[in-house]
């Protein structure tokens, strides 16, 4: 078997790659493809595995025909805006399965936040001519290494007071990126199962934005004075800090989305592949381990 990974050198793609070095799995050739700015350092640990590290656009469409020649499975690791290009390239070199990694914020009630996803990941199922699985994460933690839960962290650490929008009583059910990095190495090795079929990969317990702060600030021990801002408030704010403000961290459609609850059962992949989560408090606990270690390793 020949594979082809987006995303690789990300947070989720070095799990999957560890999950690949310890199995039986017979792989030919692992070509990863990085931004030509990627460091490599953390892939060529895996010294045991056939990998070929492949520089070069993944927006350019004539490339990724040449790159993906004889490739038996292509997974798309690093965003779903890139699942059409490399869905166009499979067909073109008769590779036999697509796997994406895309998001449950296809599910948004916010047409801002889901029209994109939607409009991608339908006309992937309609105009189907391949094998295709796509899996639906939601909030991505695991590691000082991800984009969410690292800097709530860090925040939470430095600062006395945290603006939370809203009363805070919105689920999430964040899926750690261990499990989902296990998640694709099961779903590789189970292909009669998982070929054309859509799970969604959450965590494995609800938790409100109030007790993922509580939980955080406990082990941080911290006293972190939490401040309520109305959700139109917080919106326009928003919008006027992208606005004005360069890099501005938070999105007005992040605001809305502290509306709802993004819960989702996993069941049917449980079903399928044996997919198991850990609990939200325990991965939680190991990331601020993490990070008091480097915090410490920093100090001395």
């Amino acid at each position: 078997m020949e594979i082809f990974i987006t995303g690789a050198a990300g947070h989720t793609g070095m799990f999957f790659l560890n999950y690949l070095s310890h199995s039986d799995i017979q792989i030919s050739k692992i070509k990863c493809l990085v931004r030509p700015t990627t460091k490599i350092t953390e892939l060529n640990k895996f010294k045991q595995l056939p990998i070929e590290i492949v520089s070069g656009d993944i927006t350019d469409l004539n490339f990724l025909k040449e790159v993906t020649r004889n490739t038996d499975v292509i997974i798309n690791i690093a965003n779903i805006r890139f699942t059409p290009l490399l869905q166009n390239a499979a067909i073109s070199n008769k590779v036999d399965w697509l796997i994406a990694v895309h998001t449950t914020g296809r599910y948004s009630q916010f047409k801002s936040a889901s029209a994109e996803y939607i409009e991608i990941e339908d006309k992937l199922l309609n105009d189907r001519k391949m094998n295709l699985t796509i899996i639906r994460p939601t909030m991505i933690y695991g590691s000082m290494k991800d984009h969410n839960m690292s800097k709530l962290i860090k925040f939470l650490d430095r600062n006395k007071f945290f603006p939370v929008f809203g009363n805070g009583e919105n689920l999430l059910q964040p899926v750690r990126a261990q499990d989902l990095g296990k998640a694709l190495y099961d779903i590789l090795n189970n292909p009669n199962q998982t070929k054309n079929k859509e799970y969604n990969l959450s965590g494995l317990d609800k938790v409100s934005y109030n007790q993922i702060i509580s939980l955080i600030t406990q082990q941080l021990n911290k006293n972190t004075k939490i401040i309520h801002l109305p959700i139109k408030l917080s919106y326009q704010l928003a919008k006027l800090g992208q606005k004005f403000i360069p890099k501005f961290p938070i999105k007005d459609e992040q605001v809305l989305r502290m509306q709802e609850d993004k819960v989702f059962s996993h069941e049917e992949a449980s079903k399928d592949f044996g997919y198991s989560p850990m609990a939200f408090k325990d991965g939680i606990s190991f990331q601020i381990d993490e990070y008091k270690k480097s915090r410490s390793s920093k100090n001395d």
